[in-house]
């Protein structure tokens, strides 16, 4: 019997459609694809690794469901320890939330997002329907608690939304939460960038699972460690479905060293913050896009000439050296891509090349 023979059919297809794969990316120049933090200073990064390796013993197991960890957000953020689950990266927590909460049930995605929790669900032999933002990328109450029906167990909202940058109204958010009888998963994994966040408020509501990441604001996406923030209740199920190892000993230190040294980072987030304003506003100067405001670290363009359509421009783009992801191809995102913002130098370089590509030089 092949392998594949002992797939069941709807997961078979989920595997087959999965496109969040990535190229090779060692040869590129300026990554400006992932969404990756490169105005975290590289040498106080590895002040913070290798600090974090001298401080753990690898040989060891590490701290159960990423104790050593969950004692410092707990600390932070001056909430409990049972009312946190970390993990090993917060795509982990998707995971668990998929299994756990929606299973062969029904999930309810706010598109255009990031496309990861449709895969999610789909591997745990969920169902998934889609429900769109407006024109303006913005969450309509109402469209949202319309579209429920008696399977829908989990609603996804992304607030920053990957990939349009767009931080939804915090009351149209609430209101979802507060009428949905099933689990509202916001993900702030961008939260940072932006100028609010619901992460303190999660635990007043048994029905709301708020995530955050250390993969962008402070630059830890090698290290895959994040957080969700929530009801005891609702916490306590995920955790029982948790692998007890699955944080590793280095990421669990370095995120108490990131903490620790809070201040620092702030500083590292204001500089995305103000690049991120300087890019948005070189763009709007380039012929032939719209540029869209974001709340996050990356900017979506659109690209008004349907005869460069985003996905050549993107070819074009990595041709210079240049790694941008092609947005194309999800929902109201027609010849749209994304761009991460980088330091002054790259920024500048990513505009010199979009114009060259663009015949606007």
């Amino acid at each position: 019997m092949r392998a594949d023979e002992l797939i069941e059919g709807k997961i078979k297809e989920v595997l087959k459609s999965n496109k969040a794969t990535y190229e090779d990316l060692s040869e590129v120049r300026l990554r400006m694809g992932l969404n990756e933090n490169f105005l975290v200073d590289k040498f106080f990064s590895h002040t913070i690794l290798i600090e974090a390796a001298q401080g753990v013993d690898v040989r060891r197991y590490p701290e159960t469901k990423g104790g050593r960890a969950l004692e410092a957000i707990s600390q932070e953020l001056g909430i409990w320890e049972d009312e946190l689950i970390v993990g090993n990266g917060s795509d982990e927590i998707l995971d668990l939330v998929s299994k756990v909460f929606v299973g062969r049930g029904e999930a309810l995605v706010v598109d255009p997002t990031f496309e990861m929790y449709k895969f999610y669900v789909g591997l745990s032999g969920g169902s998934v329907r889609n429900v769109l933002t407006d024109e303006d990328f913005e969450i309509s109450a109402d469209k949202v608690l319309s579209a429920v029906n008696e399977r829908t167990k989990v609603i996804f909202i992304c607030s920053p939304n990957n990939p349009t940058g767009r931080q939804y109204q915090r009351d149209e958010v609430l209101r979802v939460v507060e009428e949905f009888e099933g689990i509202v998963v916001l993900d702030e994994a961008y939260v940072d960038f932006a100028p609010y966040s619901l992460t303190l408020e999660a635990p007043r509501y048994p029905n709301l699972l708020v995530l955050r990441t250390f993969s962008k604001a402070y630059g830890l996406a090698g290290l895959r460690i994040g957080y969700g923030v929530g009801d005891r209740d609702l916490v306590k199920w995920l955790r029982s479905a948790q692998s007890p190892f699955s944080v590793n000993s280095v990421a669990q230190e370095a995120c108490r060293l990131v903490l620790k040294n809070r201040r620092v980072y702030e500083a590292f987030i204001k500089m995305v913050v103000e690049e991120r304003e300087y890019l948005m506003a070189e763009l709007e100067m380039v012929n032939g896009i719209k540029a869209y405001p974001s709340s996050a670290n990356f900017i979506l363009v659109r690209l008004i000439d349907p005869a460069k359509p985003s996905s050549e421009v993107c070819r074009s783009l990595r041709e210079e050296g240049i790694e941008v992801r092609d947005r194309g191809g999800l929902p109201l995102l027609e010849n749209c891509l994304r761009v991460t913002v980088g330091r002054r130098e790259d920024n500048l370089k990513f505009i010199e090349a979009l114009k060259k590509v663009l015949g606007d030089e």
